[in-house]
């Protein structure tokens, strides 16, 4: 087994799912960027609950210890044997130097059989479902997560959005309507979900949120393909904001 080391700052987290061997034991994985600009998919970084959430966070940069996975054939995945956060965060221009040469359409990625990718939209809409206004745990909505990702959508999130765009730059590109499935999505539909309780009153300031506030940002999806289906999901956000002004998180947290 071939071990490789990278330093990957961390573009996106994903939403922690429960281990099947030790339920007591979940992971997270992780879209990092190298310093050579190369997208990597990074699964599994664990953590148990009761010690303290993931120790690492959006632009922090970590080293890696990486080999290739047995059952995922997606060439940017790697499974980690271990890793080590550096403690220096990159800054946002410095993150966003990595990724705009890295902006490219979901058709090209198509034509690259690639599952990774940076797609900056030019928005029209988005979609809301409020399938459920219940205040969930941290540990018990992450686990409905994972029940939607191993059933594919006929499982139901508690909260759904899509958003419906097209690819800017792209004359193929007819549009797209695609899920957002981050962790940072979760984390501020909770939230939203523990002030309002009513439906209409969470689907509105979630469309403040992510589609009227994401107007006054400069914009960019990171893009990954399901493990099972194939299909593009919206893995996470890169909102740095407009004229070099200080990016606000979404979560809040």
């Amino acid at each position: 087994m071939r071990r490789e080391k990278e330093e990957i700052a961390v573009l996106v987290r994903a939403t922690p799912e429960k281990s099947k061997k030790d339920g007591d034991e979940h992971a997270v994985g992780v879209t990092g960027i190298t310093e050579k600009g190369e997208l990597l998919r990074l699964y599994p970084l664990g953590f148990r609950y009761g010690e303290g959430l993931v120790d690492f966070k959006k632009n922090d940069l970590l080293e890696v210890t990486v080999t290739r996975p047995e059952h995922d054939i997606r060439w940017e995945s790697r499974k980690v044997l271990s890793y080590m956060n550096l403690q220096k965060p990159l800054k946002e221009r410095e993150v966003k130097e990595l990724v705009l040469p890295l902006v490219t359409s979901v058709e090209r990625l198509n034509i690259e059989g690639a599952s990774l990718g940076v797609v900056k939209p030019e928005i029209f809409d988005i979609e809301i479902k409020v399938n459920s206004i219940e205040t969930y745990d941290r540990q018990q909505y992450f686990n409905l997560m994972g029940d939607f990702l191993e059933k594919g959508e006929r499982a139901r999130m508690p909260v759904e959005v899509r958003y419906i765009f097209r690819c800017e730059g792209e004359e193929a590109c007819r549009g797209h309507k695609i899920l957002l499935l981050d962790w940072e999505f979760n984390e501020t539909v909770r939230n939203i979900i523990r002030e309002e309780q009513e439906p209409a009153g969470v689907e509105k300031k979630i469309r403040e949120h992510f589609f009227i506030l994401m107007q006054e940002k400069e914009l960019y999806f990171i893009m990954g393909t399901h493990f099972t289906y194939g299909t593009w999901m919206i893995t996470g956000l890169f909102c740095p904001e407009k004229n070099g002004k200080k990016q606000s998180s979404l979560s809040g947290f």
